[in-house]
């Protein structure tokens, strides 16, 4: 197994070994340790495990797309092509993401034997190149019809270069898509954003368990982890902001109240319950207070400690966050 990096950085082609001889050939068409390993050696996320399969067929000039779906079931998908060709496409719509908006455009075929590594948080779409094209891909979540999204396959803002000289053959659905700038998007990534989220409890009479995974619950790489306890009573912690770092906080005993600040707007959230956490991108102001005399409040974060990254004056903290959206508005 082969992977080759594209101009998104998460998003690679993968070229299977194939072993050939005069009765045929044979290929593994997917081994997870090898994947995961491949991954790791370019410095890539490992993704959550497959837990669908898809099979499409399409007459040539069909295109399907752009399609995505939101958290909680955002979907990775690893895609191939198992008879005839298609010209397969990934977006970043992750507003925050340094790729946002970019695209890249990979043909997949039976011939080359080429599959398409899409993680969580891109769009996707393809057009078939020829008669009766076999399209294959298992995701990491399952079909979720309220989640369902969809942006314009030829949406100018996106630019995509589809292949010319085919009739098209597009379905009402996706005529009736969304444009990019009026689509629902991801905003786990965008600085400045909160999000409170529910975990999901396991149990039974004996107790509950609650499981955080990376690219699930923990929207990002896990390099450290944390926990504040016997905070003694009046004591408010916090009072400061990140420049990079990102973080999901979590109450697994007690309780306490979270002021949080984009230096626009503020909120307040009680974290109260080990069945919830809330996700803090950077460039958010936070504030700890009113900590119960059991509080254990657990943090998970995207990076190691780094002072550099503290940002521990609100009056910088102002001035950052100006130019950040001067940056973002010229954009």
């Amino acid at each position: 197994m082969k992977l080759l990096k594209t101009d998104l950085q998460e998003v690679v082609i993968i070229e299977p070994t194939v072993f050939r001889d005069d009765r045929g050939w044979f290929t593994e068409s997917f081994n997870e340790p090898r994947f995961h390993e491949a991954l790791s050696e370019l410095g890539l996320p490992i993704p959550r495990s497959f837990i669908q399969d898809n099979h499409s067929c399409s007459q040539k000039g069909v295109l399907r797309g752009l399609h995505y779906q939101l958290s909680p079931h955002a979907q990775g998908k690893l895609v191939r092509v198992v008879s005839g060709a298609a010209y397969d496409v990934a977006v970043d719509i992750r507003k925050g993401s340094p790729t946002y908006g970019n695209w890249v455009g990979v043909e997949l075929s039976a011939a080359n034997n080429r599959m398409l590594w899409i993680p969580e948080g891109f769009a996707h779409g393809f057009i078939a190149l020829e008669d009766d094209t076999h399209f294959l891909y298992k995701t990491t979540d399952v079909y979720c019809k309220d989640l369902e999204r969809s942006i314009k396959w030829n949406d100018a803002d996106i630019g995509i270069k589809w292949p010319e000289d085919i009739d098209l053959i597009v379905s009402e659905k996706d005529r009736q898509a969304k444009a990019f700038n009026e689509a629902d998007l991801p905003t786990v990534y965008l600085p400045g954003t909160t999000q409170l989220i529910d975990l999901e409890v396991i149990g039974d009479n004996r107790g509950s368990l609650v499981s955080l995974e990376k690219g699930r619950q923990v929207p990002f790489e896990i390099k450290r982890v944390y926990y504040i306890f016997g905070t003694l009573p009046d004591v408010s912690r916090g009072f400061h902001a990140h420049k990079q770092l990102r973080q999901l906080a979590v109450c697994v005993s007690g309780k306490c109240r979270m002021l949080m600040d984009n230096g626009l707007t503020k909120e307040e959230v009680w974290l109260d319950s080990p069945k919830k956490g809330v996700l803090i991108n950077n460039l958010i102001w936070r504030e700890m207070h009113d900590f119960s005399d059991d509080c254990v409040l657990v943090v998970f974060a995207s990076h190691e400690y780094d002072e550099a990254d503290y940002i521990r004056s609100y009056e910088e903290f102002i001035k950052v966050v100006a130019i950040n959206t001067a940056s973002s508005g010229a954009c």
